[in-house]
């Protein structure tokens, strides 16, 4: 019982070990990642990349604050405007403030939201209230064997209201219960779209209330679609109603009333690795795919055809020196947190490549020797042995902070 206690506490050393040596290493050595911003410029009709205080072209051509600002003009009218060096118009399109604005947008999609806590219970906005500003419901919704609504106040069910919703769900084919639900569940945004939801099949609805009665729509997809994330969007120009993400098939806008799945040209997006990136203006609109050591730029025209691609990659963290001293020391770590989810836990994290087996070794050369000097036979110390040469330094500091005094040798009884 008392060495099944003391192997515990090892295995308490080396989990906490994992998670502050490598931190520790991090802090020390770590440079910040790259993380260039794109844009494309309808002046130049190429791409704006801005890394750090520089921003150049792709070409590595340099840009002066004033250039870089003329050649943005959408993203920098106002001072434009102010300075007198706005264009009347561009491409034979007048320019105009509330134009430019109503076009203008930006989307970013981090894993963080793929991997995130989910809400359990919703607010159905009335959609068409006459009323200038929204406001919050009494009750709040969930989708389980039927759609309910919980009134907040007493926490009963509004029958008479989960029963309408239900029998319009059903009668458009929805399958219990909802896998995904996705809308905004504030009253900061200009008007009520409802919610996207999917139902246990995978197929996707647009759901919202309109004077009180439930409004369904069932969207139909170009092909089966594995859908793994929807994010709705209160956009100006009222173009789509949100971003519909999938495992393999890419990346979709729901466009806003007709309910068609516009395709992004984006491939071999992986929702759970890749960041995306999305700025529209008058003419185009800028997408960005990045990795952790590579982006590619896609610019598209109104009607979503390509017009300018642009990539890039750079050294990734473990073929930077730091990161390839730190595989040679540690052969894992351990973070409460993760750069892909939002969630705080345990992440483990191997080493690539083999170079920690050499650390490995040494430190099991090491066990070994304060083993001998202590006197104690090695066959006892197997168990801390095996560990250390499976965890490397980790579990050499857990064995040695927490030794295995029972392995002594006794001295012989006197006569």
């Amino acid at each position: 019982m008392i060495k099944f206690s003391r192997y515990i506490l090892v295995a308490t050393g080396i989990l906490v070990a994992s998670i502050v040596l490598p931190s520790l290493f991090w802090t020390i050595f770590e440079k910040v990642p790259r993380s260039p911003n794109i844009f494309y410029s309808t002046i130049t009709e190429d791409f704006v990349i801005v890394d750090g205080s520089k921003k150049k072209n792709p070409k590595g051509e340099e840009y002066t604050s004033e250039e870089y600002e003329k050649i943005l003009p959408f993203m920098f009218f106002r001072q434009l405007m102010a300075d007198g060096t706005m264009p009347d118009s561009i491409h034979g399109v007048l320019m105009e403030a509330p134009s430019i604005s109503r076009a203008s947008s930006f989307y970013r999609y981090t894993p963080k939201r793929f991997d995130s806590p989910v809400p359990t219970l919703w607010p159905m906005f009335e959609s068409q209230s006459g009323k200038v500003n929204l406001s919050m419901p009494e009750d709040y919704f969930r989708i389980e064997k039927r759609m309910e609504f919980i009134v907040a106040r007493t926490n009963e069910v509004n029958e008479e209201k989960s029963s309408l919703f239900t029998a319009a769900l059903a009668e458009e084919g929805f399958s219990f219960p909802a896998k995904i639900i996705a809308g905004i569940p504030t009253t900061r945004k200009s008007c009520d779209e409802g919610y996207f939801i999917t139902d246990n099949a995978g197929a996707l609805f647009h759901v919202k209330m309109i004077k009180g009665q439930p409004y369904v729509v069932r969207i139909e997809t170009p092909e089966e679609l594995d859908i793994v994330y929807i994010e709705a969007v209160d956009i100006r120009s009222k173009e789509y109603y949100c971003y519909v993400f999938t495992r393999n098939k890419g990346i979709f806008v729901v466009m806003d009333e007709v309910y068609d799945l516009q395709r992004l040209p984006v491939d071999g997006f992986n929702p759970s690795l890749h960041t995306f990136k999305l700025t529209a203006d008058l003419f185009n609109k800028c997408i960005t795919v990045m990795g952790s050591n590579w982006y590619e730029a896609i610019a598209i025209d109104d009607m979503y055809n390509v017009v300018a691609t642009h990539g890039e990659e750079w050294e990734d963290l473990y073929d930077r020196p730091d990161g390839k001293m730190f595989a040679s020391l540690f052969p894992f770590e351990i973070r409460m947190r993760d750069d892909n989810s939002s969630f705080v836990r345990f992440y483990f994290k191997p080493s690539p490549g083999v170079r920690w087996l050499i650390v490995n070794l040494l430190a099991l050369i090491a066990a070994v020797v304060l083993i001998i000097r202590r006197g104690w036979p090695l066959r006892s110390n197997i168990p801390d042995l095996l560990i250390t040469a499976v965890t490397g330094v980790y579990g050499l500091i857990a064995t040695q902070f927490f030794p295995n005094k029972f392995s002594k040798v006794k001295p012989p009884a006197k006569n």
